[in-house]
């Protein structure tokens, strides 16, 4: 399992850098889409949709709603990150007392209208941060974050993991995974700071803005194993070897970036 989960990481670290770096805005946006739209394919699953058509018509359903918040951003994009982030607030709500609130969500509409919560925003977030001052670095940062956290956690909840940190949503998360993974925020905006142009007055901000981004890919993470532990099922999909589904790898960005983002227009870079 190790071992083509670094095979599979080898491959994809690689062409989401090169997409990043490479891509002109367009093209770098209907990547974007794609990688959304295969994790709403994905997300019918959770959904209990069975039928091609039906899948398809929700797919379809988050491109429509990706097309008209194209249009909306440039006028309203913090607004549009202000909004994700308050979901992710009633998220961690809902996680911390599952299976509580399940009842308010477990219904196909209300799964459905979720996963527009959460996907939307993401394609939103990862497109305005490429498109900022620094825009691909940034992005590399907010990757080292997010993929630095799950590493640190990894490790620290193996060697010390004891205490379980959301037994009946992820057992295998333990609160030594939690501080495993602040350790290492920390030590990535240590090394990164020098490199990216932040306003003077960030120096220390940005080691806050590093815990909320871990904390908000945290709640990422654990919603989506809350919806599939409901669902019954251990991966969101098998396309990614290792890794599962597309949805299993962006589970902790699809909170974390628009929190990233909202963090960045309030404070400016």
């Amino acid at each position: 399992m190790l071992r083509s989960r670094i095979a599979t990481a080898l491959v994809l670290a690689p062409l989401t850098l090169g997409a990043v770096f490479f891509l002109p805005h367009q093209a770098f946006a209907l990547f974007m889409a794609l990688v959304v739209l295969m994790g709403a394919w994905e997300w019918t699953a959770m959904m209990r949709l069975v039928s091609r058509s039906q899948r398809t018509v929700y797919v379809l359903t988050v491109l429509f709603a990706i097309v008209v918040l194209q249009k909306l951003m440039a006028q309203y994009q913090q607004w549009v990150f202000a909004v994700a982030a308050g979901w992710w607030l009633v998220a961690t709500l809902l996680v911390v007392k599952y299976p509580r609130f399940s009842k308010l969500w477990c219904r196909r509409p209300s799964k459905g209208l979720v996963g527009l919560f959460i996907l939307v925003p993401t394609w939103a977030a990862m497109v305005s941060i490429r498109q900022m001052d620094q825009g691909p670095w940034l992005m590399v940062y907010l990757f080292l974050l997010v993929w630095g956290a799950d590493t640190g956690a990894y490790f620290a909840g193996k060697r010390f993991g004891k205490r379980k940190l959301m037994p009946r949503v992820s057992p295998a998360k333990s609160w030594a995974g939690v501080g495993g993974a602040v350790a290492t925020v920390l030590l990535v905006s240590a090394l990164v700071q020098p490199y990216l142009h932040f306003a003077k007055d960030m120096s220390l901000s940005i080691y806050l803005l590093a815990v909320v981004v871990l904390f908000a890919s945290v709640i990422g993470d654990l919603t989506e194993s809350m919806f599939k532990r409901q669902c019954g099922i251990k991966d969101s999909g098998s396309i990614l070897p290792g890794h599962g589904g597309i949805m299993d790898r962006i589970d902790s960005l699809t909170s974390a970036a628009p929190v990233f983002a909202l963090c960045l227009l309030l404070v400016g870079t």
